[in-house]
């Protein structure tokens, strides 16, 4: 695993999930938590596994380990009905709590999701949501489905173009990288950080957006475009002429690519 990146391990876990190979994505994911203490994605993942697995335990502590995290807004494709992290926490502890027959603990943590989530119910109301909690967790995938991460990226990316083409870079690129938290295999959102990584003047980071462009499809030509733009600001003109080649080869567009390579 040290020698993949955190964007590959992810991808790796989610196809284990798609084979219902869900031992070895809690692998992978405790792997990423290990590294990324502070992240909450891999530590939620995992915590879903481990219930899909009947793991109550080991889920439950990483439940609780959700809930000391900063209470962050989260997208509704990554827990429908929960707007942040800590209404998944409490979920999915209550969840835990319930299957390890403690049912009273379980209705305190659903109510006070319910309290965070300024939507009161009545007790009756809680026990309906205790009664069906399992249909509820067991519903939910521990990272998001393609077709719905597709669609909040690119509403995400197209707003970073709106601010990109008012010349807004930081606010562009703070909904470049939201777009890249929710779905880092996204060609255009990483061209998109690249660039305005770019235009920041970042060039580490854009040439790392550039070559993921370039793991993605290795024949488009745009990924191979902004490579060059990020090794020619870096003086690297053999590399440069080298990456502007192979994007004129799989056909770019771009109306200075010859000004360029000159």
């Amino acid at each position: 695993m040290e020698k993949l990146s955190g964007q590959e391990l992810i991808q790796q876990a989610g196809q284990l999930i798609a084979e219902n190979k869900l031992d070895e994505a809690v692998k992978i994911f405790g792997f990423l938590v290990e590294k990324l203490p502070d992240a909450y994605l891999p530590l939620l993942s995992r915590c879903t596994c481990l219930i899909q697995l009947e793991r109550y335990e080991e889920a439950k502590l990483d439940a609780e380990k959700i809930l000391t995290l900063q209470n962050v807004p989260i997208s509704d494709d990554i827990a429908p009905g929960n707007s942040t992290l800590h209404s998944v926490g409490y979920i999915r502890l209550a969840k835990c709590y319930k299957e390890l027959g403690q049912v009273e603990e379980a209705e305190k943590l659903i109510k006070k999701r319910q309290e965070l989530e300024k939507k009161v119910k009545s007790n009756k109301d809680v026990k309906n949501i205790i009664t069906n909690l399992s249909d509820e967790s067991d519903n939910e995938n521990a990272i998001p489905e393609k077709s719905s991460t597709n669609k909040v990226a690119e509403k995400l990316r197209l707003q970073g173009n709106d601010l990109y083409k008012k010349q807004k870079y930081k606010e562009s690129l703070e909904k470049y990288l939201k777009a890249f938290e929710i779905n880092p295999n996204d060609l255009l959102v990483n061209s998109n950080c690249a660039q305005v990584y770019l235009k920041l003047g970042k060039l580490d980071e854009a040439l790392d957006h550039a070559e993921t462009c370039i793991r993605l499809n290795s024949k488009w030509a745009k990924g191979y475009y902004r490579k060059g733009c990020v090794l020619l600001e870096k003086k690297k003109f053999q590399d440069s002429i080298s990456a502007f080649q192979l994007a004129k080869r799989y056909g770019a567009q771009e109306s200075d690519l010859e000004k360029k390579i000159d």
